[in-house]
C-alpha cells in the first residue's frame, strides 16, 4: 500500500548508483560524491567495484518499467546539478522524477512483487495529480516526464525548429482538443540551451492535439521536431519509418491533420511524418508514439545522432578549407 517502500527499496538503491557512476565518471572524488548523496564513502567504493566487476550498464530492476536510457539521462541531469552545487535543484529533479514513474504506472509491477495485489490502483497517480481522474492523471504524468526527459538532453534543443516543438498526448478514446494535454505556447530555449516552457494543460494545442483527433486512436502522442539532412540521417539510422509530404498539397486550416490522417492510413508502419515545407513553411518531424516518454525517447535518441553527425561534418568543413 505504501509507495515509500518501492521508492526505497527499488528505484533508490538503483538510481543512486547511476548517479555515484555519473558523479566519478565527472572526476568527484568518493568523498565529495558521500558528502553529496548523503551515504559514506564504503557505499561509493563498493557501487564503483560493482561497477567495474559488471560487464556493461546495470539493467533497471525487474518490475521498474522505465528504459534504461531514461534513467541514464535523467541521473547524469542530476548529477550535473550536484557538480554545481545546486544541490536543492538536484534533489528536486531526483524525487519529481520518482513520483512521474510512479504517477504513471511504470513502478506497479514493482510494487505488486512488494506483496499489493490490489487491481485497479491510483494511489500514485492520485498523490501526485489529486485534482484529476484516472485517465487524465496518467497522461498528465506521462507528458511531464517526456518533458523532464527532453530538458535532462543537453542535445535535444538542438532539434527545436523555428516555430518551436511541443508534445501532446490524448486520454484514450479522446474526442475533443480538451482531452488532449500539451504544452500552452509550446516549447523553446533559453540563450544558455534550456528549455522554457509552462505546465501543461488539456486543449493546450490545437494544432497536435488537431492531427491526434485526426487519426482516431492510431497513435496517442506527438510531438514536432526541425528537419534537415541531418536529421534524415539520424532518423534512417535508428530505423524510423516515415513518410514525406508537403503541406500545400493538403490545402486546411491544419495541414499536418489532413495528411496524418490519409499517410498513417496507406502506411501503417510509419512512426513518423515529414512535412518538408515551401513557401513560408519551416520543415518539420511529427514522431509519434502511443505515450509521451516514447516519443521524447525518440527525440532524444534522434538529438544524439544528430550532434555526432554535425560534429563529423564540421571537422570536414575544417578540413577542406
Amino acid at each position: 500500500m505504501l509507495l515509500g517502500s518501492v521508492e526505497a527499496s527499488v528505484f533508490v538503491p538503483y538510481f543512486r548508483r547511476l548517479i555515484i557512476r555519473e558523479l566519478r565518471g565527472m572526476k568527484l572524488s568518493q568523498v565529495e560524491i558521500a558528502r553529496a548523496l548523503g551515504v559514506t564513502q564504503a557505499a561509493v567504493s563498493k557501487v564503483l567495484k560493482q561497477g567495474r566487476r559488471f560487464n556493461g550498464p546495470l539493467p533497471p530492476p525487474e518490475g521498474l518499467e522505465v528504459p534504461l536510457r531514461e534513467l541514464q539521462l535523467v541521473a547524469r541531469r542530476v548529477a550535473q546539478l550536484i557538480c554545481k552545487g545546486e544541490l536543492n535543484e538536484a534533489g528536486i529533479l531526483a524525487n519529481r522524477y520518482w513520483l512521474l514513474i510512479a504517477a504513471s504506472g511504470d513502478a506497479c509491477r514493482a510494487h505488486e512483487k512488494l506483496g499489493w495485489r490490489r487491481s485497479e490502483c491510483y494511489v500514485c497517480m492520485k498523490i501526485v495529480f489529486p485534482e484529476l481522474d484516472v485517465g487524465r492523471g496518467l497522461v498528465m504524468a506521462d507528458l511531464e516526464r517526456a518533458l523532464l526527459v527532453l530538458s535532462s538532453s543537453e542535445h535535444f534543443p538542438n532539434l527545436i525548429p523555428q516555430v518551436l516543438t511541443n508534445v501532446a498526448v490524448a486520454i484514450p478514446g479522446a474526442k475533443t482538443l480538451y482531452d488532449v494535454a500539451a504544452v500552452p505556447g509550446r516549447i523553446s530555449r533559453s540563450q544558455s540551451g534550456e528549455l522554457l516552457y509552462r505546465r501543461p494543460m488539456f486543449g493546450a494545442s490545437k494544432h497536435l492535439g488537431g492531427i491526434l483527433l485526426s487519426i482516431n486512436g492510431k497513435y496517442r502522442a506527438v510531438m514536432n521536431i526541425k528537419y534537415d539532412r541531418l536529421v534524415r540521417e539520424a532518423m534512417q539510422a535508428l530505423g524510423i519509418v516515415f513518410r514525406e509530404y508537403s503541406s500545400l498539397e493538403y490545402p486546411s486550416s491544419n495541414p499536418a491533420a489532413l495528411a496524418a490522417r490519409q499517410l498513417l492510413d496507406e502506411c501503417p508502419a510509419c512512426n513518423a511524418l515529414v512535412d518538408v515545407g515551401g513557401e513560408h513553411v519551416e520543415p518539420v518531424v511529427y514522431l509519434f508514439g502511443n505515450r509521451a516518454v516514447e516519443v521524447a525517447d525518440l527525440a532524444v535518441s534522434i538529438a544524439e545522432i544528430y550532434y555526432a553527425l554535425s560534429k563529423r561534418v564540421a571537422v570536414r568543413t575544417v578540413d577542406t578549407r
